[in-house]
């Protein structure tokens, strides 16, 4: 690993300073985080003392690869360690702590980011394309918010899962899950402990459908899945522009199954892409979605962290 400080319009190697980092990101924390431990000697005058600033940039590289570019919110001193405790987050922060109010008509979900975005100095990169106008009026919101509420209207049109990150400073929104990890996890390889849950908490498998007067329209539902565990009904309020039965079929929602692993670490395993293990034993085997990830480097150690879905989710935002 290393680590670089952006202070002062100069670049400060800050690596043999530091023993560990934790990087992590998930779907409902937003913006990925950075956390490190550096030395900072109160009586040693021969170790440089680095006084890091609230505010400044902090680039973290693996390899040569710059995996994070961030800014130091919280420092902490602790006299008994003389070391300081460093935490860091990627600019999608600023999006989850500025609000604003828009009217936006006719405007597809990339097309609304742009314009926010581009309101709120953030640069970009690529905007996943839904081509699916919408109309949303928003007041006193948080722009993250903003942003996935336009593309939560879009997803329930089409069924796709979306996801902002950051990369190298840029904002980018992806179609969660289709990038599949190259990197392959296995029982006898890389995978050091493992747990698989399944769970029909959360189970709708019939959608009544109403228009906006309460009176009912029609109804979606899994007829197999009412079999095996009964009625788990939700219901739908049709909306101006956008196809009922698409979008109350979307709202069904089957087994849950999720696991949690702990293994070798690999920077490409992130929150917001696919991954393909083979642990039988525990029954994990097949395509995953990583919606929580945390990698630490200690001691020269990599391993990370993984929550994973076996069904794709995203953190869905409505406008209603």
């Amino acid at each position: 690993m290393k680590l670089v400080l952006y202070q002062n319009n100069k670049m400060i190697d800050i690596t043999q300073l530091c023993s560990n980092a934790n990087w992590s990101g998930d779907i409902q924390q937003v913006a990925r985080k950075l956390e490190f431990d550096m030395v900072y000697p109160l009586n040693d005058n021969n170790i440089e003392k680095i006084n890091i600033q609230l505010g400044n940039m902090i680039i973290f590289y693996d390899d040569n690869k710059e995996l994070f570019r961030g800014i130091v919110f919280t420092k902490e001193k602790s006299s008994s360690s003389q070391a300081i405790r460093v935490t860091c987050y990627d600019h999608l922060i600023y999006l989850i702590k500025s609000k604003g109010t828009y009217n936006f008509k006719k405007m597809t979900a990339e097309q609304i980011t742009q314009k926010v975005a581009g309101d709120f100095g953030i640069s970009l990169g690529s905007l996943a394309k839904t081509g699916i106008s919408q109309n949303l009026i928003v007041q006193g919101e948080d722009i993250y918010s903003i942003i996935m509420k336009a593309y939560t209207n879009a997803s329930k049109q089409n069924g796709k899962k979306y996801i902002p990150m950051m990369k190298q400073g840029k904002l980018y929104v992806i179609e969660k899950g289709s990038t599949v990890v190259s990197y392959v996890l296995e029982s006898n390889t890389n995978i050091t402990d493992s747990s698989y849950t399944e769970t029909i908490e959360n189970m709708i498998n019939r959608v009544k459908i109403y228009d906006d007067k309460g009176n009912y329209i029609n109804k979606v539902e899994n007829s197999d899945w009412i079999k095996l565990y009964g009625v788990l009904q939700d219901t739908y309020t049709k909306e101006e522009g956008k196809n009922a039965l698409t979008v109350a079929k979307n709202m069904l929602k089957g087994i849950e199954r999720s696991g949690d692993i702990t293994a070798l670490g690999n920077v490409d395993c992130i929150t917001g892409y696919a991954i393909k293990i083979k642990e039988p034993y525990t029954n994990l085997v097949g395509l995953f979605y990583i919606d929580s990830d945390t990698h630490t480097w200690n001691n020269g150690q990599h391993t990370m962290q993984l929550e994973l879905h076996f069904e794709n989710i995203m953190d869905e935002k409505s406008d209603g």
